[in-house]
């Protein structure tokens, strides 16, 4: 497994994987959402890294980044823990991907630093007021054990997720759970739900239409929990911008079609170059 390293991006420190990084004139930079880590991209990756350097972040509060209170974790101050990131690794531009909350992140940075933007992609991402999920809401004041922030609710969160069920492994489970399976845990579980709010996207809305780098959006087919109704309104938004179904997928597309989801990213990247 590739080893991940740390960068100080301000108050935090952020663990980053970096794959192919002699390559740092071509970057991609992955995005993941909650409530995973770096390692959702891990079977998009190989594809990915043959030809572009990959840089999968993980957020703060996520992953092993550092913790932090949840004013500290939206999305506005998330795009700029990565951006400095960045500085320290000496990129100056890249290409974005995101996924669920990176999908907000990644139109962030479209909008307000597209200077450092080659290019977005948002994979079943959060945009205008679809968000936050009633699901990650109600860990915020549980009224119920089965809301409870816990590992168990973050499996419970994935499995929902995903069109085939078989691909959710145990490894790839204990990947996303291990991170929260501290005593501390289940309340910085509750911190990351209470950062989110849809105004870090919706008021963005009046700028999408401003967005001139390549844009693709790709969307499970059978997301339950952003249906793609929502990726094909950015699609209506952004000018220029392509919109793609993934098949027999849901919510974790890369996870249930990871060759597929390479493919249509490889496909956008090859525009820009």
């Amino acid at each position: 497994m590739h080893q991940g390293k740390k960068i100080n991006v301000g108050s935090y420190e952020m663990n980053v994987r970096f794959f192919n990084d002699s390559n740092c004139s071509e970057v991609v930079v992955l995005i993941h959402g909650i409530p995973t880590n770096s390692h959702l991209w891990d079977r998009v990756i190989p594809y990915l890294k043959q030809n572009y350097a990959v840089l999968a972040v993980e957020l703060i509060g996520y992953g092993n980044s550092d913790r932090g209170p949840y004013y500290d974790l939206t999305l506005p101050k998330q795009a700029n823990y990565i951006l400095n990131a960045l500085d320290q690794l000496n990129i100056p531009t890249a290409h974005f991907v995101g996924h669920d909350l990176g999908g907000g992140i990644v139109q962030i940075l479209a909008v307000t630093h597209p200077n450092r933007v080659k290019s977005i992609a948002v994979i079943d991402g959060v945009c205008f007021s679809n968000w936050p999920l009633p699901k990650v809401v109600s860990i915020r004041y549980p009224v119920a054990e089965e809301f409870v922030p816990s590992p168990l609710f973050i499996e419970r969160m994935l499995r929902e997720g995903v069109f085939y069920p078989s691909l959710l492994t145990p490894e790839l489970i204990y990947q996303f759970t291990e991170p929260f399976n501290t005593p501390t845990g289940p309340e910085e579980l509750r911190q990351a739900s209470l950062a989110l709010d849809h105004r870090q996207t919706e008021d963005l809305v009046p700028y999408l239409p401003t967005i001139k780098c390549p844009a693709t959006f790709l969307w499970g087919q059978h997301d339950r929990y952003l249906v793609p109704y929502w990726g094909k309104l950015l699609h209506q938004s952004v000018p220029n911008s392509s919109f793609k179904i993934i098949p027999n997928a849901s919510h974790y597309s890369m996870i249930d079609q990871p060759s597929i989801v390479a493919k249509e990213l490889l496909e956008h990247l090859s525009m820009v170059r």
